[in-house]
Formats: C-alpha cells, sequence, structure tokens
C-alpha cells in the first residue's frame, strides 16, 4: 500500500468533524513522522514499556484532547504505523492508579502508588490483507471501538468504553463532517447521525453521548430531534424505539451517572400522545425490564458483577421499575386484562404485566444486600475518575463485611405497590403464571459465549464472536416460587400446584452440562451457567448473534456439496457449542457442534489448524474470526423421526470467509 494513500485515509479518520467533544474540550491531532518506543505484546496486551523487552519504530499519529486551562498530556488514541510489519496498531490509552518502582535508599527498592497512563491495543490491521480503498472505513470502526469498547458485555477493560465517553465528553462519529472543527453540541451530533445512512450502533451511540451530555432538566431539549425527524417523515415510531432499544443492549452502565434518570426523563418526553404515545414506551420499558431481569438471574450479585460490588444493573433495574410503576398509574388500561381483548392485544398485555412480575421479583431479591459505596470492580476502580467519582476502599470490594451500605435501604418496594391500578396489575401478573410461558419466565436467563475462541490461552484478548442463548432451570423456577411465597405473593397451594405442573413440562434444548464447557477467567462462558445452576438448558441462541457468528461465512457454496450442511447453517434454531470430540475419540482437537431446538445434533465444523495446532485467526473491523470452517458431519431427520448421519471428513468441504 502506498505510503501517501495510508497517510490520507489515517488523517480522514481522524478528521475533527467525526469528533463530539463537550466544552470547553477540544480536539488535537499530532503526527509524529518517527519514534522509537518500547513495543511487546503478550497475547494479545500491550505490555508496560517498563517490563517491555523490545522497542519498535512507527509513524504515528495521536489524538489529545485538551481544555481552557491545559493540553492533554497523553493521546487518548493513537494510530501507529509499522512500515516493517506493514501493520497498523490502534491504541488508547486510560489513567490509572498503579504501582512504580524507586530507589529508596541505596540498594533497596521499593513501590509506590501512582497515577499512570495504561495503553490498551484496540485492534491491529494487516496491511497486506486489506484492500487499499476499505481502509478508511477499517480505520474508522477501530477508533470507533477505541472509544466506545470492544464489546457489548464488558468484562476487561479493553471491553468497556473509554472513560471520556461513559461521562459524555467524547463520542466518534464516522463520515459525519469534513469539518477542521469539533462538534460540541450533542443534540446536533444525534441530529447528523439520524440524518445520515449510519450503522445502527453508530446512532446508537450518538443518542447514547446525547443522553449522557445533558443535564436530566434538558430532556425537553432532545424533542426537537424527533419532532423534525417525524415532521420530515424520515422516523417512524418503530424505528425510534429501535434505536433505543439498540442503546439499551449496547450500554455500559459502569461507572453509573445520570444516564439513566436523563434516559427515563427523555422517554416520558416521548410517551406524550404528539409524539411516540404511551403504548410503545410502555412497551419498550417492558423489553428493558424483562432482558435486564433474565441477565440478573444469569450473572447475579451474589457470584458475579465482582460478587456484587458492581451493581449498576440493580440501580437501573430500580429506576426502571419506579418509572414502569408511574406509567401503570397513568395509563392501566394498557396492562389490565379484558375478556374482549383480541388476542395480539391480550398477549401485549400479558408480555408486559410479565415484565412488572420479573421486576418486582428481581428487585425485591436484592433489598437489603450489602454493597460498597459505589458500584464499581476490581478493574473499574483503577480508573482515575473526576468528581464526584471517589475511588472505593478495595476492602468493601474483597469483602462482604467489610461494605457499609445496603442496597434499597429504607425504600422497600411495598411503598411502591401501592396505587389500585398497580396493585391490580401486579395481582393480574401472579395470576398469569397459570400460563406456561409465564410460568417458565421464572426460569429464564440469558448467557454468552465465545465458541471460536476455545483455543485462546488464559488472560488472552477475544474478539471472537458473542453468542447470546437464551436458557432455562427448573431448579431457578422452583427458587423463585419459594420467593413468591416467602414475600406472600403466592399462597403454599398454588406454590405446590405450580410445582406439579412444573415436573410436568417437557424438556427440550441442550443441557449446559453435557457440553462439559470450559470456564475461562475474563470471557463470557457456557460455564457460567453451571456456577447459577446444573440444570440450565440451551433453548435457542438469539437471531441477532447467530446471524453475526454466520454471516461472514459463505453458506451457499456447500449447496452443490452438501445441501444438509447449508439446511443446517441457516436454521433458525441453530445452536452452536464447543468442546466435543472428533469423531476419531480425540478431545485435543476441540469441534464445534450445533444443535436444533429439540436438542439434536445438526452439523459439526472442524477447526483448520496450522503446524503448531492452532488456529489462524483473522481480524476484521475489531472481530476475530478463523479462516474458514471444515464440515466435518450433519445430521438430518430420517422419515422415521431418527436423526440421519452423513460423513464428510474425506470430502473437503469448506465454509470459507467472503
Amino acid at each position: 500500500m502506498m505510503a501517501n494513500t495510508l497517510r490520507a485515509a489515517v488523517e480522514k479518520a481522524l478528521c475533527p468533524g467525526w469528533f463530539f467533544v463537550a466544552r470547553p474540550l477540544r480536539v488535537r491531532v499530532e503526527h509524529v513522522a518517527a519514534q522509537r518506543v518500547p513495543w511487546e505484546i503478550f497475547r494479545g496486551h500491550l505490555l508496560d514499556p517498563a517490563h517491555a523487552r523490545e522497542s519498535a519504530e512507527f509513524e504515528a499519529w495521536n489524538l489529545f484532547i485538551d481544555d481552557d486551562q491545559e493540553p492533554g498530556v497523553a493521546p487518548l488514541v493513537s494510530i501507529k504505523w509499522q512500515r516493517a510489519w506493514q501493520r497498523l496498531f490502534i491504541v488508547r490509552q486510560i489513567l490509572t492508579h498503579g504501582f512504580e518502582a524507586y530507589e529508596d535508599s541505596p540498594g533497596v527498592i521499593l513501590t509506590r502508588e501512582v497515577q499512570k497512563w495504561v495503553a490498551e491495543l484496540a485492534g491491529t490491521i494487516d496491511l497486506e490483507l486489506l484492500d487499499a480503498d476499505a481502509l478508511p472505513a477499517e480505520l474508522a470502526t477501530y477508533i470507533f471501538l477505541a472509544v466506545i469498547g470492544s464489546s457489548r458485555l464488558p468484562i476487561t477493560s479493553l471491553e468497556s468504553p473509554l472513560p471520556a465517553f461513559s461521562l459524555g465528553r467524547l463520542a466518534y462519529l464516522p463520515e459525519r463532517s469534513d469539518s477542521r472543527q469539533e462538534e460540541s453540541d450533542p443534540i446536533a451530533f444525534l441530529q447528523s447521525a439520524l440524518a445520515e445512512d449510519h450503522k445502527i450502533i453508530e446512532q446508537a451511540k450518538a443518542l447514547e453521548i446525547a443522553l449522557r451530555a445533558i443535564d436530566v432538566h434538558e430532556a425537553p431539549s432532545l424533542m426537537c430531534v424527533w419532532e423534525h425527524s417525524f415532521r420530515n417523515h424520515r422516523e417512524t415510531p418503530d424505528r425510534i424505539v429501535g434505536l433505543f432499544r439498540a442503546v439499551f443492549n449496547t450500554v455500559a452502565l459502569s461507572p453509573y451517572t445520570g444516564f439513566a434518570g436523563t434516559l427515563l426523563a427523555t422517554l416520558r418526553e416521548l410517551a406524550s400522545p404528539e409524539r411516540l404515545g404511551p403504548a410503545p414506551v410502555v412497551d419498550l420499558v417492558s423489553y428493558m425490564l424483562r432482558h435486564l431481569c433474565r441477565h440478573l438471574t444469569a450473572f447475579d450479585l451474589t457470584l458475579f458483577h465482582s460478587f456484587g460490588a458492581n451493581y449498576p444493573d440493580a440501580l437501573f433495574l430500580d429506576a426502571l421499575l419506579k418509572a414502569y410503576l408511574q406509567l401503570i398509574d397513568a395509563h392501566a388500561e394498557l396492562f389490565i386484562a379484558h375478556r374482549e381483548d383480541p388476542a395480539a392485544l391480550a398477549l401485549d398485555k400479558r408480555r408486559r404485566r410479565r415484565a412488572l412480575r420479573q421486576a418486582c421479583l428481581v428487585r425485591k431479591q436484592y433489598e437489603g444486600h450489602r454493597v460498597p459505596d459505589a458500584p464499581t470492580s476490581m478493574g473499574e476502580n483503577l480508573r482515575v475518575l473526576p468528581p464526584p467519582f471517589a475511588r472505593v476502599p478495595e476492602e468493601q470490594i474483597l469483602q462482604l463485611a467489610k461494605r457499609r451500605r445496603v442496597l434499597f435501604e429504607g425504600d422497600p418496594l411495598e411503598g411502591f405497590l401501592t396505587g389500585e391500578s398497580v396493585r391490580r396489575v401486579h395481582q393480574e401478573s401472579l395470576e398469569d403464571l397459570v400460563n406456561t410461558i409465564e410460568l417458565s419466565e421464572l426460569g429464564m436467563a440469558h448467557f454468552l459465549d465465545r465458541p471460536m475462541g476455545i483455543f485462546k490461552e488464559p488472560g488472552e484478548v477475544d474478539r471472537t464472536p458473542l453468542l447470546s442463548y437464551e436458557a432455562f432451570s427448573r431448579s431457578v423456577l422452583k427458587r423463585r416460587l419459594a420467593q413468591l411465597k416467602s414475600v406472600g405473593w403466592l399462597s403454599q397451594e398454588l406454590r405446590e400446584r405450580y410445582t406439579v405442573r412444573l415436573d410436568a413440562m417437557p424438556a427440550t434444548g441442550v443441557p449446559v452440562a453435557s457440553l462439559a464447557p470450559l470456564e475461562r477467567p475474563g470471557v463470557a462462558s457456557l460455564a457460567d451457567a453451571q456456577k447459577v445452576a446444573a440444570d440450565f438448558v440451551l433453548l435457542r441462541a438469539t437471531s441477532q448473534s447467530r446471524r453475526e457468528f454466520m454471516v461472514p461465512y459463505d453458506v451457499s457454496a456447500l449447496e452443490h456439496a452438501s445441501l444438509e450442511s447449508a439446511t443446517a447453517l441457516r436454521s433458525a434454531n441453530l445452536i452452536a457449542v464447543v468442546q466435543h470430540p472428533r469423531p476419531d475419540g480425540s478431545v485435543s482437537q476441540p469441534t464445534l457442534r450445533g444443535y436444533d431446538g429439540q436438542g439434536r445434533p445438526c452439523i459439526e465444523l472442524g477447526f483448520p489448524l496450522g503446524p503448531d495446532k492452532m488456529p489462524r485467526y483473522r481480524e476484521r473491523s475489531g472481530v476475530e474470526l478463523v479462516a474458514g470452517w471444515q464440515i466435518l458431519r450433519v445430521w438430518s431427520t430420517a422419515a422415521d423421526g431418527l436423526p440421519k448421519e452423513f460423513d464428510l471428513r474425506d470430502k473437503a468441504v469448506w465454509l470459507k470467509l467472503r
């Protein structure tokens, strides 16, 4: 790739007009023609310069955020070009609490606590594998991910947003403007995202930064965005609701800011009849509550979230639930069942009541839970944040007995279930448990896995696709029935009746225990499900995560070699799982196996391995993908209803990247 072409692409990607920075901040890009720095990468992580054994020379472009008082002392994002390797490295830096060694006296080395900038490798672009025309978009994707974080479930620091984004001070929108001046108005930044043909994730993050950058009392000012869109017929109610759903599905709540309050104030404005109206907003908050409850069922505040030290999900649930109760009080007709309701409306109302029941259960569960003074984790607590965010004593994170705060103390749920409409809807939500779907919901959870990353070493950065699964546990359901009985929302007679019905319910799906998933520290894994309950069964992979998993691969090429393979991979019920022995019995080379909705195997995929017996990953737009899959076996259902196996190991049928 020509040097001038590369430099032009980098300068375009760092165009100030593509950034939002809150006043009085400013963007400054500094170009360094040549610099030699300590440089060593270990398992995807940049080592601290003091620990690096090697150095490298780069041409670099550094993005600084300055204010009126002083210039930025370290670049938040850097693009480093290493000519010899023909690679571009996208690096971001975060100010953290750390330690440094110093000589206290001759021959005596001690350590002291300091604030230091820690560099994280946000991505690598291999220029030999990329067409020059694709470079600007690829660069923009990596800068975008460096700002917002690399995962919708931020477990590690690299997967979390930059603090400047979380605090509403910095955002990035590719192709926003060719201006040499950054945008300082968050509403104008959002308008430009909606006016152009941007990806839904880019529009969602533009909306999120607007919600983070403005005060809760400024929420009505956001209405001009939607009113302008309505007048020009650019936005439909469904599209606006979809945008808010995307914000919810990708938001990182830690550090816990005023985001929730501003979001709910905005939704209250949108609920007016001349805008979206109450029904779409009720359904949107219902969606958020139901999915948040499933998340907190899977990743609870006892085993996960730093053993409950990081509890923004519980605070968000509380805020959503209180807003939902206000909606019920004002629009009870959207919740209360009537005999004459059409089937579709009856289903909508039952789903809305489900959100109330599940949210009340989870909120009640965490009343009295001991938590630190502020929600945080060990990693989050290392970040240096401005006031009013204070560092939590480490002992509160590690030791339950040292925690002084009690969650929802003096704020019992019963104090909000007082209105006549609210009490009626709450009672109907409990009566809904006669419906099998509603009863099953008590045991539902969402779990995550990165099946392509099973060859990764412990602690290694894993950017492989994230799959999301709906899972069900009978034991969790029984615990919830016991909880309903203990708080007086369910009689002993009904509890016993529902338990009998539960025991008679058919079990379909893939038992997690049968997969023997490997626990991977710092990475989402199906092993997390077994920590919660040993009897979780996978029901389905969510459609969006399944698409993201398979879209990069060309399935159509398989139709001539194996129609069964193509059908299996396109199946709406396909669930990808891991750690199966190969047909020869070897367990040293795991494969991926897909199952249908009945828990029957339908396809087995093999990893192409290099001489070192490891797969080759290709990084593309922040995602690591294996170069291809070999179709080893497929199963189809025969006329007698039994699975029929087709062995394709000798046919060399490959599923290749597009």
